[in-house]
């Protein structure tokens, strides 16, 4: 029989957990089928590193559906690898578990038999499981209410109010950034004194030439 047709006879309760698997959209068809198909049973099962997802799905299961019984069992699958002469060549073990929900007390118990949880344990956890989504979806909520591309800082820095000038309001080369109240010059002034005149020798075109007697 082709693995096709083994998938088309599984049971709508029978599920099965794998590392891909997401507990919330199995929580979520477990519900859905316990409800609309009246089904009193729920058989689950799990190898390897997926047992961990497969009991998280559980106990949200106990909180939301409350008078669930819980069926464990633990065996091992054992997985081989063979040549081209169906020669084993390696063989690995792997735990597996297998969980039975159901709404009715079982009549054969075995070691793996818990009962139905307490009605006021499942209440508190109940309260906090809200608290949680109501905080997750407030999260979401306020994330897609901020708004998007304002405040963004360009890189290279800002730039100065006044015209011409770059970061910090540095005057830029070639600019109009200049200061008007420094001077251009180093430190000397240009127009100051009296044109013509250097210091207090006297003026040229007496020079070489005596008095008349």
């Amino acid at each position: 029989m082709s693995k096709a047709q083994k998938d088309t006879k599984k049971e709508p309760n029978d599920i099965r957990i794998g590392m891909r698997t997401r507990p919330r959209n199995v929580i979520k068809y477990s519900t859905s089928v316990m409800d609309e198909l009246k089904l009193t049973e729920l058989k689950f099962s799990a190898v390897g590193g997926s047992i961990g997802r497969l009991l998280d799905i559980v106990e949200v299961l106990k909180v939301l559906k409350p008078g669930l019984y819980q069926q464990n069992r633990i065996t091992s699958v054992a997985y081989q690898t063979v040549d081209s002469n169906n020669k084993l060549l390696t063989q690995k073990l792997y735990p597996k578990l297998e969980v039975v929900l159901s709404k009715e007390e079982p009549k054969n118990k075995t070691e793996g038999y818990q009962g139905q949880m307490d009605e006021n344990e499942r209440k508190q956890i109940e309260s906090i499981m809200n608290k949680k989504k109501e905080e997750r979806e407030k999260n979401q909520g306020t994330r897609r209410g901020a708004p998007r591309g304002r405040g963004r800082v360009r890189r290279g820095g800002f730039r100065g109010r006044g015209r011409g000038r770059g970061f910090g309001g540095r005057p830029r080369r070639g600019g109009r950034g200049t200061s008007r109240a420094s001077p251009r010059g180093r430190g000397t002034t240009r127009g100051s004194g009296n044109r013509g005149q250097r210091g207090s020798t006297a003026p040229r075109g007496n020079k070489g030439r005596g008095s008349s007697s």
